[in-house]
């Protein structure tokens, strides 16, 4: 078993051997901080060292002209054990080094200072030291010096960790943006149909709605108001006219009424109308008596807004009584006719009102319905759906959904809006309306199928491609795993077209990316950029070696003879390879390329394999 230390030391190796950079070329990035210090620190020897299992190895060396020695040696491996700066201001006053071969020998060091580098996660790796050959102090601003050049070190050491948690918070940040987006456009679908139910309703109840605005400007007339007064709303009158041009007089019949009595006019004033009587005398009409209700309009900060009166025609109750009866036949014939579901469910979550859309979707009668609650009627999974927009509902805000429901042997996607009805500030019950959205959702699908897939082969298009690639390329290099990409051309396609004619060429490119998608992994991507132009994305292939093997296979599948429409036809491929440890797109996209016209020409039907950026 493991003791804390030697789990301690795994975790660390781990980390420094996730960075890929033991044992790489010397690069620039890193030699500029060498030679920044041994210049600020004016010192002989300055390093890069990460600390191996049993070895210290350099990624870059000033001073020096080798590259490791053991760890058993390093005077590094002190320091990243500390996990603070070490600092000896002379070796041969120090027990732990005064002994050492390279204080006595060379390059026969005096004085040694090293500040621990670090992976993201905090594990010591290694150090950025300076050495020089006489004892030396080392003040707080040297240390602060040496303290920042390891972190500009460390930084590099960890670009690509760095670069890639940046890349992640990105994607995160976007889709939550996107999620933001449809969740804004959700919400305002339904308040589009929220108020294009509310036109309807006003357009369709048998009492007159008026409106004015803040300033007095009459606004609206519903058809009801219309047919009261024979005339619409006009904008442009002013209140001390409306009693005249409206013909409106007391209850009586028989006083003109005068313009502050007007009901429109009280409520705007902040008055609560209730029920108060008038008379319509429309010329050529018998007088209609009517009690009117109205009050002012405030938004949401308290703003005035205008006012609204409604007003009920109480002449004949009878005819009344009648109109409404006829008028719920309307809507009842409506509802039942129309291409969607409509109901009404009180404040105890009990049906009022279903069309018959319910029995012919979800074969409940609207009879069984009517008084029973939407759990007992519905059943448990329908109720559980939907019990969170309508308790948001019955609390007085409007939802909308999309379920996938399976009933009757047939799927459908139901799109639902929840309005609550609201009467004195109080929820009375919520109104339901759905429809079927499954077209459109299918549609949806097919355009997003058309837009990433390429229409003759049906493989992904050359904009599917380059997403997977991206997010392949991704994969790699968080798993720390190669990948391979390859581009492949059918051998003389042209005289394919020219001589057989564009319906073989067609079928040729179909059997190819047949063929291509049965040789590779599932997990792999094949796609067609254009015309004989395809493309492979292999992941997980652990060496150029195994590429090779890969191009054999698809060389021998493309081979077999096309038995095409009569036609049996001898097709071969060029292919070009590119693989990469540590892939980066534009490096394995040249490399590929190089090689499929290696490829072509060295004579064609053949495989060039090559390592990116090497």
């Amino acid at each position: 078993m493991l003791s804390q230390q030697d789990l301690a030391e795994e975790a660390r190796l781990q980390a420094l051997h996730a960075l890929g950079l033991l044992d790489t070329p010397r690069e620039d990035r890193f030699d500029r901080f060498t030679r920044l210090a041994t210049a600020a620190f004016d010192v002989p020897i300055a390093l890069v060292s990460l600390v191996d299992r049993e070895r210290q190895w350099f990624k870059s060396q000033a001073g020096l002209d080798y590259c490791e020695t053991p760890r058993s040696l390093a005077f590094c491996s002190h320091a990243i054990a500390l996990n603070d700066m070490l600092v000896v201001p002379d070796t041969l006053l120090d027990e732990r080094f005064a002994a050492h071969p390279h204080v006595t020998g060379a390059p026969r060091i005096r004085f040694y200072a090293g500040q621990p580098l670090h992976s993201v996660d905090g594990q010591p790796l290694g150090t950025l030291c300076i050495i020089d050959r006489r004892p030396r102090t080392f003040g707080d601003a040297d240390r602060r010096m040496l303290r920042d050049l390891a972190q500009l070190v460390q930084d590099e050491l960890n670009r690509d960790v760095l670069v890639a948690n940046r890349t992640r918070e990105l994607q995160d940040k976007n889709a939550t943006l996107e999620l933001t987006m449809r969740l804004r456009e959700t919400a305002e679908q339904a308040l589009r149909q929220k108020q294009e139910l509310l036109d309807a309703v006003l357009e369709t109840v048998d009492v007159g709605v008026v409106a004015c605005d803040a300033d007095g400007h009459l606004m609206l007339f519903n058809r009801a108001a219309r047919a009261f007064h024979g005339l619409d709303a006009d904008s442009a009158l002013p209140q001390a006219a409306w009693p005249a041009h409206y013909d409106l007089y007391g209850e009586d019949g028989l006083t003109p009424l005068a313009a502050d009595d007007v009901p429109l006019v009280r409520a705007l004033r902040g008055e609560r109308v209730k029920d108060a009587g008038m008379t319509i005398h429309v010329a050529g009409e018998a007088p209609r008596r009517l009690l009117a209700s109205g009050r002012a309009l405030h938004g949401t900060t308290g703003e005035p807004l205008g006012a609204v009166v409604a007003m009920k025609d109480v002449t004949e109750l009878d005819a009344s009584r009648a109109r409404l009866a006829e008028s719920g036949e309307w809507l009842r014939t409506i509802a039942d006719n129309v291409p969607a579901l409509i109901a009404y469910v009180d404040t105890d979550m009990r049906y009022r009102f279903a069309n018959e859309r319910y029995r012919e979707w979800f074969g409940v009668k609207t009879s069984d319905m009517i008084g029973r609650t939407v759990l007992d009627a519905m059943g448990e999974g329908f109720y559980a759906s939907r019990r969170e927009a309508l308790e948001r509902c019955l609390a007085g805000h409007a939802s909308h959904l999309e379920i996938e429901e399976q009933r009757r042997g047939r799927t459908r996607v139901i799109s639902s809006t929840y309005l609550p009805h609201i009467r004195d500030g109080i929820v009375q019950g919520i109104y339901v309306l759905s429809t079927d959205a499954t077209s459109a959702r299918e549609y949806e699908r097919q355009l997003h199928a058309l837009a990433h897939s390429d229409h003759l082969t049906g493989l992904p298009n050359r904009r599917s491609y380059e997403e997977r690639f991206a997010q392949a390329i991704a994969r790699a290099r968080r798993g720390a795993t190669p990948l391979a990409l390859a581009y492949l051309d059918i051998d003389h396609f042209k005289q394919i077209n020219d001589s057989l004619g564009h319906a073989v060429g067609d079928a040729v490119l179909r059997e190819f990316a047949r063929r291509l998608g049965a040789t590779v992994r599932a997990t792999d991507t094949v796609a067609r950029l254009a015309g004989d132009e395809f493309v492979i994305v292999l992941e997980q292939v652990g060496s150029p070696l195994e590429c090779e093997r890969i191009a054999a296979k698809l060389l021998d599948a493309i081979r077999a003879p096309f038995a095409l429409d009569g036609h049996l036809l001898s097709v071969t491929s060029s292919i070009g390879i590119a693989w990469s440890a540590r892939p980066e797109q534009a490096a394995m996209a040249h490399a590929a390329d190089d090689g499929l016209y290696r490829s072509k020409h060295a004579g064609r039907d053949t495989a060039s394999v090559l390592v990116a950026g090497a």
